[in-house]
């Protein structure tokens, strides 16, 4: 079974260079801020960076001040168990009911009977959420 609620991620805009996000990963470790789930792109000359963090109002400040632009965006967050076809799952019900998925991530599962954390936005998150808490 899936759990899903609504959530906020840090979305960091940084110049693509080798060790951005190894010197991004430290300042935030420094301070004491866990990263619960990360996503990386490259958009041209830019790096993006999806955090979901234990304290997103710090990492923003943090990220602010070494001059990375640094938004908080709203999110869906889902605890999902760790075991063939819950991504299926997932996503059969939020076609069932036409939501458009923007894009997804997750993270990888701690250990046995550890959730991993799948993180997504889309065209209704409050149905999203609804619809997978059924």
């Amino acid at each position: 079974m899936s759990k899903a609620r609504a959530g906020k991620e840090v979305h960091a805009i940084a110049e693509n260079k080798i060790g951005t996000l190894s010197d991004i990963s430290q300042w935030l470790a420094d301070k004491a801020i866990n990263v619960k789930a990360v996503c990386a792109y490259i958009d041209g000359a830019k790096a993006h960076f999806l955090f979901v963090t234990s304290d997103n109002k710090k990492a923003m400040e943090i990220l602010r001040a070494k001059e990375i632009t640094a938004t908080e965006d709203e999110i869906v967050i889902v605890e999902m168990q760790d075991k063939v076809g819950m991504l299926k799952d997932l996503a059969k019900k939020l076609k069932s009911e036409d939501i458009d998925i923007e894009y997804i991530y997750g993270s990888a599962p701690a250990g046995p009977n550890v959730p991993s954390l799948i993180v997504f936005d889309c065209n209704d998150n409050k149905k999203a959420i609804n619809v997978i808490n059924g």
